[in-house]
């Protein structure tokens, strides 16, 4: 298995994991073979990537340390919360449900006990759907990698409860942006930009008289954008002004974002990603928090396909606990029979590095 661009993708393809549409309804299950019909309904959908079987992924197994099927039941929820607040004029209108938020609360928890039971699987972003249901998935992956590096951090089930909550619901006030600001493509004039910010202010408001949501998870959605510099929004906080809970929340806001397609912009891998984030931790990010990053999510997931130093190809087929840099590869080459591959672990072979992610085979 393997996760692929829509163009590169060829009609006659293996597909891997079921994809969905702006409704969450089933568009293509699980080993559907990819007709030209069935492709065109992919780009009509925006979907950008997707997973397919092939001989060059032969054997490449993908073990999510979440489930699909929760993550789903999260996006159902994300989306039913954003369209009840893009059906009301009043942007600070309190309109979440406490049913809704003992709902999603009660989800949140589950994806707890998922954590607690995932041995040392490290995390990578599944695509299930497309670019349009950005702001629903990235509510929910921001939400997931945070616990996950709060638990790692030593916080207990109650606090991770409440930082997954304060995560999930920090980007609510975006449904009462205007679309053309939210999914400009370029870009935001200053006046844009200014609206932009104001969602962590709607977010609040929305979430402030809510019994069943903590004051810690309301002060992650006001303060998820501030930086330790005293560069952010909406107070220009600076260093222990802001709780270590809004920093871990930070710093997955800002992953996800880079590493997810959106509808103004396309995905980068997460290797790229991490550098992202390393030159900016020092000053604006948390260094432990960042630290944290770098050991729950998988940096080269089984079936990227990478350049080596010595200008060799590979791909991916398994991580290494330990060494989340230098994974176990299956050495490829556009004449090579795929059945009678060679197998190296980077771990052994101490003189070869990857040197990028590549999206295909040149």
């Amino acid at each position: 298995m393997r996760l692929i661009n829509i163009l590169d993708v060829e009609v006659g393809s293996k597909i891997a994991k079921p994809v969905y549409d702006s409704k969450l309804s089933l568009l293509i299950n699980k080993n559907a073979t990819l007709t030209e019909t069935l492709l065109n309904k992919l780009k009509q959908a925006d979907i950008r990537h997707l997973y397919i079987e092939d001989e060059l992924s032969k054997g490449v197994i993908l073990e999510p340390l979440i489930s699909d099927e929760i993550k789903l039941q999260a996006f159902v929820i994300m989306k039913n919360i954003y369209e009840s607040q893009m059906d009301k004029v009043e942007k600070t209108a309190d309109t979440v449900r406490e049913s809704t938020i003992r709902e999603l609360k009660d989800l949140v928890d589950d994806i707890i006990t998922e954590i607690y039971s995932s041995n040392e699987l490290k995390y990578y972003s599944t695509e299930l759907m497309g670019a349009e249901m950005y702001h629903y998935n990235h509510a929910v992956e921001v939400m997931i990698l945070s616990m996950l590096i709060g638990k790692k951090m030593g916080l207990d089930r109650e606090r991770l409860l409440k930082l997954g909550m304060g995560a999930v619901l920090a980007d609510i006030g975006k449904s009462k942006v205007p679309s053309e600001i939210l999914n400009k493509k370029g870009k935001l004039e200053p006046a844009e930009f200014e609206e932009m910010k104001r969602h962590v202010e709607y977010s609040y408001h929305i979430l402030k008289d809510l019994v069943g949501l903590s004051s810690l998870s309301r002060q992650i959605v006001l303060l998820h954008h501030e930086k330790l510099d005293g560069s952010g929004y909406p107070n220009g906080f600076q260093g222990d002004q802001i709780p270590l809970l809004v920093r871990i929340a930070t710093v997955c806001d800002i992953f996800s974002a880079i590493v997810s397609d959106r509808t103004y912009n396309n995905r980068i891998s997460v290797d790229t990603a991490i550098e992202i984030l390393r030159s900016a931790a020092p000053t604006k990010l948390d260094q432990d928090v960042f630290g944290m990053l770098l050991q729950v999510v998988d940096i080269y997931p089984p079936g990227t396909l990478v350049e080596l130093g010595n200008g060799q190809y590979g791909i991916v087929i398994r991580s290494n606990l330990n060494s989340p840099t230098r994974p176990i590869l299956k050495l490829i080459s556009k004449n090579e029979d795929l059945n009678e591959y060679k197998e190296i672990d980077l771990m052994e072979e101490l003189t070869l590095f990857i040197k990028k992610v590549i999206p295909k085979l040149p």
